[in-house]
């Protein structure tokens, strides 16, 4: 049986849940995360880089010298790449790099994601966030009280609340366990997750 215990604010263990085994206790298949951490990085590349070849420069296309008699290399125009303000060779071009991905290999990845923060005692189930108010101060306090610095923050649903109380935290970041990938668990150090965002999960991974 794989259990958590469940913290409450003051870092109390209220009670103990079972999780299930096939989500955070799955086979660690390295290569797979290590695969769709690229095709995540891959997607978030918006694509835009670009140089200008030598066809675009708008320079003279006068011949720079004589071709024989000077005793200097054969050049044509100012245009070329061995130029300051010349076109550049092969330069990069806007492309769209988005790479997708079956549905099983990214729960696969996400369930390897899981499994390996539970095995390191990263992983932190918690009662709620104290997000009645929009306070930071409150926010850094109650982390603090877990022993948690840098951490990606799950719960069941958006909490604009919550959201604004933590942007401001370097090294902390929210998502609801719908949006939860294995790119943003091998981003942060801890995850801290609520009792009913790991039922979300497990239905969702099931």
């Amino acid at each position: 049986m794989l259990t958590q215990p469940i913290l409450s604010g003051d870092n109390k263990e209220l009670k103990k849940i079972e999780l299930k085994k096939e989500i955070f206790a799955a086979p660690m298949r390295r290569q797979l995360l290590f695969d769709c951490t690229l095709v995540y990085l891959a997607n978030k590349r918006q694509g835009t880089a670009k140089a200008k070849d030598r066809g675009e420069i708008s320079l003279t296309t006068k011949k720079m010298y004589r071709q024989k008699g000077t005793g200097n290399a054969r050049h044509g125009s100012y245009k070329a790449g061995i130029f300051v303000g010349g076109g550049s060779a092969f330069p990069p071009r806007p492309r769209n790099w988005y790479v997708t991905l079956p549905q099983n290999m990214k729960k696969e990845a996400l369930k390897t994601a899981l499994t390996l923060r539970k095995k390191e005692g990263n992983l932190l189930v918690v009662d709620h966030f104290p997000a009645k108010e929009i306070k930071t101060k409150v926010m850094v306090v109650q982390l603090n009280k877990w022993g948690v610095q840098k951490a990606l923050l799950v719960t069941d649903n958006y909490q604009e609340i919550l959201l604004k109380s933590i942007r401001n935290i370097p090294y902390v970041t929210l998502t609801t366990a719908d949006n939860l990938n294995a790119l943003d668990i091998l981003a942060h150090e801890k995850i801290v997750v609520t009792e009913k965002a790991i039922e979300k999960l497990e239905k969702r991974l099931a």
